[in-house]
């Protein structure tokens, strides 16, 4: 069983500005058409945006840090399976090597 332990929350991390994910993905449609803003949020896109940017996000955290909701939870320094990359490991420049316009345009009710 691995013992684990806080490494900070969205709001620490990914986006200063917003408590959660999906308010982040919120924040960057709000610029467009607000028919639009609400097709993009009725037709599911919205989820489906979300889904996509976590598991992007995901990807992008080496094996020991994952996101939990909006929580970044990973190895404490005491388990065995901890490393150097793990506590040395910069999560907020991982999460700004995500490209979340690639994967909002892939979920655009327009296109």
């Amino acid at each position: 069983m691995n013992v684990t332990t806080s490494y900070g929350t969205w709001n620490n991390h990914g986006d200063s500005g917003n408590l959660s994910v999906e308010a982040s993905i919120v924040d960057a449609i709000n610029g467009g058409p607000s028919d639009w803003q609400e097709r993009m949020e009725s037709s599911g896109a919205l989820d489906l945006i979300a889904s996509d940017y976590r598991d992007a996000i995901e990807d992008a955290l080496p094996a020991g840090i994952s996101i939990a909701g909006n929580e970044f939870i990973g190895l404490h320094h005491t388990d065995p399976d901890y490393t150097d990359e793990i506590g040395d490991f910069d999560i907020r420049e991982a999460i700004q090597d995500v490209d979340l316009w690639t994967i909002i345009q892939k979920h655009d009710v327009d296109n």
